[in-house]
């Protein structure tokens, strides 16, 4: 297998993981949290690592570009398009939520574009990741061509996530102030922990593509990866039932680096290990739109079945049913994202795709 194939192969198995940690942990979120024990500590579990191990996983594939501007507009049709399109895709629900029924529609729209104009995807929720990666790609694309080795890109990603997560805190100490709007506009703060992560993928590629390579090694990491992040995730008590990247909510900041750092590791020698899944592949080959689609589940769906299906508290129990979900979700998707790469790939990420409905966003491939 030539190292092309290879490397697609294991990148698309650990997206496909990740994409599935995704929809399991909303579930969990909006289903079966708090009220079941069980529930909250699988969610408490997979929040430690699951959104590092995306924006780890984002920085594998930095390429530095001496054009500045032609990156901002790429990544203008690659990361905010899509967040605007599966916005508008969920707007008719919105517009008849029973939830916001006793408010005017022209004073919610109104608020409405005024966030999505801070870099708040109140629409979609699920689309704060590709905001906030957003702002972290530009600032990579400032940053990380002036650091030339390793270690630099290492040290620098973890003074990132510290400084980060200092700056996130410090603006959510208070209601009002400079940090606390800065932090809140477009996930700047949030983006400088992003940012770690981000360097600290980009610095590990090289090693990553090489595990892809041995399988019996990634056994090896996986197994001690997923001893460390079992017995360290309970640990973290300041973040509260769960670290959430979203609400700038990380507790202890060592705890939640090492934690992530060894739960991303996990995961990227599991996907190695199951690069044969042909399942996962296709699920890595389509986050984008999968990650846009699963807001319907996170905002409408979940919700009510907190309502009509109560779970005993028992782990076995909370990982059969939120499996069963998961799956069933993941199969709702299916024909949007066959229809959506069919038609309007442009606006799932894939810019520099043509037709048959619109041009090509951008010149170069994506």
């Amino acid at each position: 297998m030539g190292e092309t194939k290879t490397r697609a192969v294991w990148v698309d198995a650990v997206r496909g993981v990740g994409i599935l940690l995704m929809f399991y942990g909303h579930v969990l979120q909006k289903a079966f949290s708090p009220d079941n024990a069980a529930a909250a500590d699988q969610l408490r579990l997979i929040y430690s690592f699951h959104m590092p191990l995306f924006f780890v996983m984002s920085g594998f594939f930095f390429k530095p570009s001496p054009d500045l501007l032609g990156r901002l507009r790429q990544l203008v049709v690659r990361r905010l398009v899509p967040v605007a399109f599966f916005g508008l895709l969920l707007l008719p629900i919105w517009a008849r939520d029973e939830s916001r029924a006793h408010l005017p529609l022209w004073h919610d729209t109104l608020q409405m574009g005024a966030d999505y104009l801070r870099g708040r995807p109140e629409l979609n929720w699920v689309t704060w990741f590709l905001v906030c990666l957003f702002v972290c790609e530009l600032l990579a694309a400032v940053i990380l061509p002036r650091l030339t080795s390793t270690w630099a890109r290492v040290l620098f990603g973890v003074t990132s996530v510290l400084a980060g997560v200092f700056f996130c805190d410090h603006s959510l100490t208070s209601s009002t102030g400079f940090a606390y709007g800065l932090g809140r506009t477009w996930f700047l703060s949030e983006a400088i922990v992003a940012l770690g992560f981000f360097a600290i993928g980009h610095a590990l590629y090289p090693y990553a593509r090489k595990l892809a390579e041995h399988r019996r090694r990634a056994g090896v990491i996986f197994v001690v990866g997923a001893a460390v992040v079992l017995g360290t995730f309970r640990l973290n008590q300041t973040a509260g039932p769960a670290v959430m990247m979203a609400a700038r909510q990380h507790g202890d900041a060592l705890e939640f680096l090492f934690t992530a750092l060894a739960g991303s590791v996990a995961i990227i020698a599991l996907g190695v290990l199951l690069t044969r899944w042909q399942g996962l592949q296709v699920l890595g080959r389509n986050t984008l739109p999968l990650l846009g689609l699963n807001g319907l589940f996170f905002h409408y769906i979940d919700p009510k079945l907190a309502h009509i299906w109560q779970i005993p508290n028992s782990p076995g129990l909370v990982l059969l049913d939120t499996l069963f979900v998961t799956a069933l979700s993941l199969v709702v998707c299916a024909p949007a994202v066959y229809l959506m790469n069919r038609y309007v790939p442009q606006l799932i990420g894939k810019s520099g795709q043509k037709g048959p409905l619109l041009p090509a966003l951008e010149r170069t491939p994506s």
